[in-house]
């Protein structure tokens, strides 16, 4: 899956798509894990509240029994024992229980029995009611017992105050008999709002921990990723100057320069499609007179830096858009968009005048030296590039022909 995901985003073309996936990767993968990790933090830390209320619960169920046993465990027929609170007992009950679970952070408690009656709550309008279709119920009276967190919008607590927003966690405790017998049920609210704030907040701040770390692991990836993103860059665009440029001179190589030629004459001709005026792209073409002779009196190594000096001379007389390559040997093609045969005359002088008007120095020598130049212009006629460079080097032919150290077309 990686594989094609790389092969889309095309790496090879573009370097920063690595750097770019590997941001995505890691936004995604650290709200993946953040979330993951708060909800495992929260899991764990949301069971032990509920253990330990469930633990306190069943220490104050144990803690009533050992009380009330007498009070609320009565015999029945076959001497069987069922949960009963008598009417007139009640009150009595209710001020001893509030009393004792004051202390434990309790704000209800219920008593039922074993068909589903409240024979006892501290909210006193339920008593006598029936709970048959509550299941966390039927599961205690089936000897389980049952905790849950529940977040409640109000409570009154034993005190008779209000709370809101309250986490309550509601457990129901089995009851039996002296015989090990199920009797009924107690179910008990105790108010962890505190204890469950507290871990809320722990829980944030080691999201917030594993947050920095996050970032510290992959910011330092990243600056690798990036480094290696950059060597990529730089190792492409050495291969793809290498690939369009002369060795030599530093100018456009061959191909690179044909490839002008023929993306200037493609705009000139859509201008021209388009209503513009005729197509305008000047050709140069342009040869070193005697050049044989400066490699025969002065060496290759010579010729070399006059073929340097000169491409240096041409490139300076040419607009920031013109592009000049070397065409082979000591002939070079110049690509001129925009300009007409006049002004394509006009530079070619420009390059003729600099060249022989200034000598060059090659190996502790003055040499003046000559260039031959012919020149052409795109015409509606032509179907390609390559017939206007071709009028160019029939320019060049007669300027070569004609004497040299001039420009012919």
């Amino acid at each position: 899956m990686l594989t094609r995901l790389l092969r889309k985003l095309d790496v090879t073309k573009d370097p920063d798509a690595i750097l770019r996936l590997f941001s995505a990767t890691a936004v995604l993968s650290m709200v993946i894990i953040l979330s993951l990790a708060g909800l495992g933090f929260r899991e764990a830390l949301l069971r032990y509240v509920v253990s330990d209320a469930e633990h306190h619960a069943a220490s104050v169920s144990s803690a009533i029994l050992a009380e009330e046993r007498d009070n609320i465990v009565a015999s029945a027929a076959g001497g069987s024992s069922q949960l009963n609170v008598s009417a007139q007992d009640i009150p009595r009950l209710d001020r001893h229980l509030r009393r004792f679970l004051a202390p434990f952070n309790i704000v209800k408690i219920k008593i039922y029995s074993l068909d589903c009656r409240i024979i006892y709550s501290t909210e006193a309008k339920i008593i006598g009611l029936y709970n048959r279709e509550n299941a966390r119920l039927h599961h205690a009276l089936a000897g389980m017992v049952d905790s849950k967190l529940e977040k409640k919008e109000e409570v009154h607590d034993l005190a008779g105050e209000q709370r809101f927003r309250a986490d309550v966690v509601e457990t129901y405790i089995p009851i039996r008999d002296n015989a090990g017998k199920l009797i009924g049920s107690f179910e008990i609210y105790q108010d962890v709002t505190g204890t469950w704030l507290q871990f809320k907040n722990a829980i944030a701040m080691l999201i917030g921990v594993l947050l920095l770390i996050l970032l510290l692991v992959f910011g330092v990836s990243f600056l690798m990723v990036q480094r290696v993103t950059r060597s990529i860059k730089e190792m492409q665009k050495a291969i793809r100057e290498q690939a369009i440029t002369d060795p030599l001179t530093g100018i456009a190589n061959k191909r690179e320069i044909l490839h002008s030629a023929e993306k200037e004459f493609s705009r000139a001709f859509r201008r021209w499609e388009k209503g513009a005026a005729d197509p305008e792209v000047g050709f140069i073409m342009l040869d070193v007179d005697r050049f044989k002779e400066v490699n025969d009196g002065y060496g290759h190594l010579a010729g070399d830096l006059l073929l340097k000096e000169i491409s240096g001379r041409i490139s300076g007389s040419l607009r920031v858009f013109d592009a000049v390559g070397r065409f082979g040997g000591d002939e070079f093609l110049v690509v001129l968009p925009g300009c007409n045969l006049s002004q394509t005359r006009q530079v070619a002088e420009k390059i003729r005048t600099l060249t022989r008007e200034r000598p060059f120095i090659l190996e502790g020598h003055e040499l003046r030296v000559t260039v031959s130049l012919g020149i052409s212009t795109a015409r509606k006629g032509d179907t390609e590039y390559t017939e206007a460079i071709k009028r160019a080097d029939e320019g060049l032919y007669l300027a070569k022909s004609g004497g040299r150290d001039q420009t012919g077309g």
